[in-house]
């Protein structure tokens, strides 16, 4: 059996609706010896498991059906690392769906580059309003696909979805990702980059990201449901720069994507149903942050700055005034509002 270059795992949980959509793009591939896609059932209800069964008789070299308890998207990913056998490692979530146009492409730049992580652009969508690219505009003087040093590069943290990373930095060292538990796509990211000295950036869209969709994590819906998730993730990360040796550009990298988490929890908070406990349970939060001084004093957020102030006395009233002004300026993490 020839070695595969691009292991993709795919986090499948009730996706019956979306899931031919994300698979289709791999069996119009011409490079299908090339890819191992591992489609992770997570405990669906519904008929997930039954068609990526389907498409694992019609294309058994290249799909795999991976069937196990619910265990959250970290599970997946942990499943994928631990079964996958490629080159390079890429998520995938059920719902989405990678360039069919484009996937050949990239499957040969990756058999020809050695770099530790690639990054690509990606596709926001919505079933109803069509489709948005987004590049990374750095204005940094790097050639389209030349590997380079990470150090020659500003520090920088990924999205998710531009990442693919070589599979041996993952098993190498033992990457393993909170289960049960939303927002671990930072874990992801930040714990992987960490381990990658060498970078490529690859100039075509590859993944694309549907918007919207009820429940989402970043859907009002999702974040009123899963904010604990979210806080457990950031103190988490938190703990985890704070008492690993991490080097000087590491500490910068953490940072500068650890701060947005921490303000986004805040913006979470906010967007709480107002109930009389909301006080104590963003007053607990802004206690535990003084514990990480550098993150506490990071805080921009004038409605925060001014809650400290009151001992977050008023804190129903000011976050529906604030939810209300990101729904109107259209903050991304309200996404379908």
């Amino acid at each position: 059996m020839n070695p595969k270059i691009l292991t993709v795992s795919i986090a499948a949980y009730n996706v019956e609706k979306y899931l031919e959509e994300a698979l289709l793009p791999f069996t119009l591939s011409k490079r299908q010896k090339d890819l191992e896609v591992l489609i992770i059932d997570d405990g669906s209800k519904d008929s997930t498991p039954d068609i990526a069964r389907k498409f694992q008789t019609l294309y058994p070299d290249m799909f795999k059906l991976i069937s196990k308890e619910n265990g959250g998207w970290g599970s997946t990913l942990n499943i994928g690392i631990k079964e996958g056998t490629g080159k390079y490692f890429k998520q995938l979530d059920g719902d989405d769906y990678f360039s069919p146009e484009n996937l050949d492409n990239f499957i040969d730049f990756l058999k020809s580059t050695e770099a530790d992580f690639v990054h690509a652009p990606f596709v926001t969508f919505t079933d109803k309003n069509g489709a948005l690219l987004h590049i990374l505009s750095t204005g940094w003087d790097i050639p389209w696909r030349k590997v380079v040093d990470i150090f020659e590069i500003p520090p920088f943290c990924p999205a998710m979805h531009t990442v693919t990373v070589r599979l041996d930095i993952l098993k190498n060292n033992n990457i393993h990702i909170t289960e049960k538990c939303f927002y671990t796509d930072v874990e992801f990211v930040l714990k992987t980059i960490r381990f990658c000295t060498s970078a490529a950036f690859y100039e075509l869209p590859i993944y694309y990201y549907r918007l919207a969709r009820n429940g989402q994590s970043m859907s009002i819906e999702g974040v009123r449901k899963n904010w604990q998730d979210h806080q457990k993730t950031l103190l988490n990360l938190l703990e985890y720069e704070k008492t690993n040796n991490l080097s000087p550009r590491m500490k910068t990298i953490f940072f500068d994507r650890l701060k947005h988490m921490c303000s986004l929890q805040y913006i979470f908070f906010f967007a709480l149903a107002p109930k009389q406990n909301n006080r104590f349970i963003l007053k607990e939060f802004d206690s535990k942050l003084q514990n990480y001084p550098d993150y506490y004093h990071s805080i921009t957020n004038n409605a925060v700055k001014l809650l400290r102030k009151t001992n977050f006395i008023g804190s129903n009233f000011i976050g529906r005034i604030q939810t209300h002004r990101d729904k109107r300026k259209k903050i991304h993490i309200f996404e379908g509002v």
